[in-house]
């Protein structure tokens, strides 16, 4: 199933939402309609980004960048820490007991955020296995530890 990401528009009582197939793409075109309704008093544009939580923009970003996001995750670093957690934890949601076999999608979740946490980005202590659901229910300004 494609991951479709929702961005919601809203120009005073207006509201209307559009759906991007990438999250660079959505961040992209949210800086673009800000640019566009720059002049206007009353503007937002938000959406959740499965790497930083809820994003809500009310002024564009002259330089926006996404590639930080992106990149991370394309590390070799993180990538032999994640395959490392999900073997620790035994490909389980640690909040539900959810696994693979049960037709569970696994996230490896950091209990403290990426965002306010930089520090903690390869710390494996930091990590937990959560099941799409759960970590989706989570959000990035929760701080739970479920193990």
């Amino acid at each position: 199933m494609e991951r479709l990401f929702s961005v919601t528009f809203r120009l005073g009582d207006s509201i209307r939402t559009k759906h991007y197939k990438t999250e660079k793409s959505a961040l992209r075109n949210i800086n673009k309609w800000l640019l566009k309704h720059r002049e206007e008093v009353d503007i937002n544009a938000s959406f959740f980004s499965g790497s930083q939580g809820h994003l809500s923009f009310n002024a564009p970003a002259e330089d926006l960048q996404t590639d930080q996001t992106v990149d991370f995750y394309k590390t070799k670093a993180w990538r032999a820490l994640r395959l490392q957690a999900l073997e620790y934890y035994e490909r389980r949601c640690v909040c539900c007991g959810a696994t693979p076999k049960s037709g569970a999608v696994l996230h490896v979740d950091h209990i403290k955020p990426r965002c306010r946490y930089p520090e903690l980005a390869l710390d494996i202590d930091n990590l937990q296995i959560l099941c799409e659901a759960c970590n989706l229910g989570k959000m990035a300004n929760v701080e739970i530890d479920w193990r």
